[in-house]
């Protein structure tokens, strides 16, 4: 019996969404960290040389040009000193008017916004205009110091770093191509993973469901020493031992009522003998006696047949049958009992079918006994009817009663030996219905009926049919 489970439900779905979520926050958190690392380490490292060089210029400057006059003449000298081989840019900007002068190239004679920073409130109003940064350039800017500590120049150092922007939007392009790649795989390893950690379990779950059905002998692989492992191993150990419980109390059951047949047959025969030597006062009595041990003999017999067919002993004498014949003469031996009970017994049977391989005194029992239970739970003045058709190769019997129907629990225990239902009674009728059925491959079921009532029947598979 195979069980569905939808994506929510199952546990490799789960697994597999749980570590590919993980997977994801690693690969994002992993790459995003990287990205800004390099980015700070990049921007710190060229903020610091830029820094440096500023600091470099100043005092350079401040030594070499000691007043205005001197550093108006070697202004254009200094900014050439070093800077232009280092790709760097060097403005000198006089504090007293803010003019520029000297440059290591053009690049535009107002000052940055660093340069306007350091001016300050002693920058005219030409300067008090918008910035004049120029895109992808970073910018720094100090003050040159006589030895007098007045302020000769604003000293602007600046760099362009687009190339480092590029560098950037590559590394992006690289983590996003490499991320994605790592997610892509942490993915596939997780749903492998998964697979791998919930086939077991989806093995243990398919094995406990037959070993609830009845089946002991079921074994699973035990692959690993783990916990999955060790479980699987005590379901395997579970399983021998239900096996071994179970073979033991079919032995028991076997023959306590094999003893239990000698005496029940000696007490009907006294019963019996009584009966006819017995005073008319006391035949009510003995009446009873013997009816309640032909019940008792029947119960033996039932348990004596059940033991048997579970243990595979009871051989089928099979032989070519026709089902209508035999679908009839169950009809008929239960008639008695639905006209006792006011219920009417209705029969839809073709006219003939092709004869089956099966063991017509058994699939008769099995009959029977529908009919006995269905005529059983409907009340008076309803009715039972057997139909029997030949559908998608298979043979179907089935027994439509307007009776009180069966609960879910019902239907699902309903085959199960000594099962006590609602009305009482031991449950082997059934018990052995289900047996007989499967030991000629076919499928008996219990259901109720949409309109009230309840369905039961069984079907015969086409391939044990032989021309008739």
């Amino acid at each position: 019996m195979s069980v569905q489970l939808s994506p929510r439900k199952s546990l490799a779905a789960r697994l597999a969404l749980v570590f590919g979520l993980l997977s994801l926050m690693v690969v994002v958190t992993m790459g995003l960290a990287i990205y800004l690392l390099t980015a700070r380490h990049l921007e710190h490292r060229a903020e610091t040389d830029l820094a440096g060089l500023a600091d470099f210029y100043t005092v350079y400057t401040a030594s070499a040009a000691p007043d205005e006059a001197r550093l108006a003449t070697l202004a254009p000298e200094i900014v050439s000193f070093f800077a232009p081989q280092a790709g760097y840019d060097v403005r000198i900007f006089s504090v007293r008017n803010g003019a520029l002068l000297a440059a290591t190239r053009d690049i535009g004679p107002l000052p940055s916004r660093a340069a306007l920073d350091v001016l300050g409130y002693r920058r005219p109003s030409l300067f008090l205009a918008a910035s004049q940064d120029a895109p992808g350039r970073i910018y720094t800017a100090r003050t040159v110091t006589a030895a007098d500590g007045t302020a000769l120049a604003v000293v602007e150092v600046s760099r362009d770093v687009s190339a480092t922007a590029a560098f950037l939007g590559a590394l992006r392009l690289v983590l996003f191509g490499s991320g994605g790649l790592a997610l892509i795989a942490a993915l596939v390893g997780s749903l492998w993973l998964a697979r791998r950690v919930a086939s077991p379990l989806r093995q243990m779950e398919l094995a406990t469901e037959v070993i609830a059905g009845g089946d002991f002998d079921r074994r699973l692989p035990v692959t690993s020493q783990d916990e999955i492992g060790r479980l699987a191993d005590s379901i395997n150990r579970m399983a021998f031992d239900l096996a071994r419980l179970e073979a033991a109390r079919r032995e028991f059951i076997a023959k306590i009522s094999h003893d239990l047949r000698t005496p029940l047959t000696a007490i009907k025969g006294f019963v019996v003998n009584l009966q006819d030597t017995a005073p008319a006062e006391m035949q009510p009595t003995l009446a009873t006696m013997d009816q309640e041990a032909d019940r008792l003999v029947r119960l033996v017999n039932d348990l004596l047949t059940l033991s048997r067919l579970q243990r595979g002993e009871l051989r089928l004498r099979l032989a070519p049958a026709d089902l209508v014949r035999v679908v009839r003469s169950a009809a008929s031996l239960t008639n008695a009992k639905a006209q006792r009970l006011g219920v009417t017994l209705i029969l839809d049977l073709p006219d003939s079918l092709p004869l089956v391989s099966a063991d017509a005194d058994r699939l008769e029992q099995v009959a029977v006994n529908l009919l006995d239970n269905a005529i059983k739970f409907t009340p008076p003045g309803g009715r039972v009817r057997v139909c029997l058709a030949g559908a998608e190769r298979l043979l179907v019997v089935r027994v439509l009663d307007d009776g009180r129907g069966l609960s879910a629990e019902e239907a699902a225990c309903a085959f199960e030996p000594y099962y006590r239902g609602p009305e009482g009674g031991a449950g082997l009728g059934l018990s052995i219905a289900r047996e007989i059925i499967a030991a000629h491959g076919g499928r008996i079921w219990l259901v109720p009926r949409p309109d009230g009532g309840a369905e039961a029947g069984f079907s015969l598979p086409c391939t044990a049919i032989e021309g008739g």
